[in-house]
Formats: structure tokens, sequence, C-alpha cells
């Protein structure tokens, strides 16, 4: 064996040696606080504490990995870490193999416990109900807009926004031959079928379309039939034992959803956090103008701002908003004062950390 391998090699087994002892040492300590947490009732994941550790990751890399790369390394540690402490047990829209099960994963890596439910308001119910620590439901779609299911189960839940991730939304053709020639059909959730539509006239005229309930059961129908091919993500091709025949065949590139975790706690402030809330107000002109203008007079960003249908009175409406700053700045909490002089209804649903493209 070449000399100068064979000395690289010895001293990445010596640095593997240290790595996981650090890592071993750093769990002791997780475990520790874990205790703490416990006696003082505090929550056992914190978001918080979750940006500055990413924080201090990304200042002090130097290279070569990237920052996503060191990202997803901490992230498993972390996960590892909360499952010493305590554990925690998600929700999420199942099946498994579904892309709120991937953003589940992403956000709180492997080493939690998950829990596939089949709708939104179920998701809030095992949470409430305290059967989950956190609930992952998805509220926005950059492609398709609002899931309205989300906002209109926040009008009568009690559950707070605790943290928010983005995941790019990347479809992928899955199946177990690579010839497109010989697919007879092709499994997929209608959303999926349509964002993909050129790609598929493209590429596989011949094969009948078959909808499906989601994309975790066009991959578990593949897997099961062998009779085709599936428009799945990349934790269903882990799950169904598929191969990822092509990437990213969607016909518009930068599609990402926006997740909210939910949850009985809220985020402490980081400096850098989002408050979301609905209200309503008396019809009368110039009602919704006098409940934005605080927010422009006090140089307060507005990023989103929504309407949806109370269901009580016909063409009445809550309004949700989502603004810059946490509800505990004094800025903020002297506005949302204001505000409730302005509104019929004002309920605050969170304040938690901006996620941010790292």
């Amino acid at each position: 064996m070449n000399e100068d391998l064979l000395q690289y090699r010895n001293r990445i087994d010596e640095l593997d040696k240290e790595i996981i002892d650090c890592i071993q040492e750093r769990a002791k300590l997780a475990g520790k606080i874990g205790e703490v947490k416990r006696t003082r009732g505090e929550p056992i994941y914190r978001p918080d504490r979750e940006r500055e550790v990413y924080r201090k990751v990304k200042n002090l890399n130097k290279g070569p990995l990237s920052d996503s790369h060191l990202f997803a390394i901490y992230r498993e540690i972390m996960s590892g870490a909360i499952s010493i402490e305590k554990g925690l047990h998600v929700a999420f829209l199942g099946p498994k193999g579904s892309f709120s099960h991937q953003a589940t994963v992403e956000k709180f890596g492997d080493s939690i416990e998950v829990e596939p439910v089949s709708s939104i308001p179920e998701i809030f119910r095992v949470v409430e109900a305290g059967k989950c620590d956190y609930g992952v439901v998805p509220v926005e779609n950059s492609s398709e807009g609002l899931v309205n299911s989300t906002l209109d189960v926040f009008v009568y839940s009690d559950l707070k926004i605790y943290a928010e991730t983005y995941m790019k939304i990347s479809l992928h053709l899955l199946g177990f031959d690579k010839d497109l020639s010989k697919a007879k059909k092709l499994y997929g959730i209608k959303i999926a079928n349509s964002q993909c539509k050129e790609w598929i006239a493209r590429n596989l005229p011949h094969c009948e379309i078959v909808e499906t309930s989601s994309t975790a059961r066009a991959a578990q129908l593949v897997a099961e039939r062998k009779d085709g091919l599936a428009i799945a993500s990349t934790i269903a091709a882990e799950l169904y034992g598929l191969e990822i025949i092509q990437r990213s065949i969607e016909d518009m590139p930068n599609n990402s959803t926006r997740f909210l975790i939910i949850g009985n706690a809220e985020c402490e402030p980081t400096g850098k956090d989002k408050t979301s809330l609905y209200f309503s107000t008396s019809d009368r002109p110039g009602a919704l103008f006098s409940i934005l203008k605080p927010f422009y007079d006090n140089n307060i960003n507005l990023t989103k701002i929504e309407s949806r249908p109370t269901r009580k009175n016909s063409w009445e409406y809550n309004f949700f908003l989502d603004f810059e700053g946490h509800r505990k700045d004094p800025l903020i909490s002297q506005l949302l004062l204001e505000l409730e002089e302005k509104t019929t209804v004002l309920r605050v649903l969170g304040s938690y950390p901006s996620a941010e493209s790292f």
C-alpha cells in the first residue's frame, strides 16, 4: 500500500475515534440538560437553541464541507441527543413516504418517533390530546398557493406555531426498470401529475395515468404491482425499495412548500423571528386599512396576508397575517395592544424563528 495513503487512513482512524468520543460526550451533556428541562417543565425541543447551534456551525465552518453538509450532520446529532433527553413523537400528514414525512425527518432527524395521520385536522387533534409532542402541517406551496385546511383549523385550535421550515419539492420518477418504453402505467397524485405534465407528455405518452391518494401511495403500488412507474419523493423511494430512475421531473423548478411545526409551547425570541395571527373586523369602510396602517407607521414588514371565510355568516372573513418580529419585542407588544382595540377578534397564533436558507 502507498505510504502516503496509509498515513492518511491512519490519521482518519484517529480522528474518527476523537469524533465519536466527542459526540458521545456531547450526548451525555445533552442528557443532563434534559434532566434540568424536565425538572423545570421546559420543552425538550427548542427551535431557538437549534438556530443558535446552526449559526455557530456556520461561523466555525472553514470548509471544505459546505454549510448544508455540516447542518445535515448536526441535525442528526441533535436528533440523537433529543432521543436521549426524552425523545419526541411527531405527527405528520401520512402515509409514510409523503412529502410531509420527508419534511418531518429533515426538520427533526431520524431519531424521533413519527406518527402518520390521515388529515390535517387529525394532526391538530393528536397534539391537543397529548398523543404527540408536535405536528408538522403544510401551509403553503410556492406554485399551488395556500393549504386552506391548515388555516381553517387554527381558528378553533389552541395550539401555537412553534417553528417553521421550507422544503424544496422535487418530484422523481421511481420504479424498477429504467427502460421507459416498457412502462404501462404511471401512478401519481393529481397535483404531482399536473406539475410534471410536460415531462410526461415528452417521455411517457404511451402510459396510462393512474391517480392515487398520495405520492407515497403511488410508490407503494409500484412496489406491490411492479407494472409501472411512480411520481414520488426521495423518502418514498427509500421506504418502498424503488430506484430513482429520473430526478426532478417537475416542469417548474424551485417549487417549495412551507411547513409549520405546531405544539403547546411558544418559542423564545431569537432576534430574527416571525409572528402569525388572525383577526376579524367589523364590515365598515377603512376597517382593514386602520389595522394595517400601524404596521406601516412602525416600519414592521408584513410577509403575508390572507383571508378565509368565517363560515358563520355570508361574506364575513378572517384575516391571517405573518410579520417580522416576536410578540415579546416591545414594539410588537405595543402594536398588538393597539390591534386589540381595532378588531372584533384577535389571536396570536405564535412567534417563532424565521426559517433560514442556510
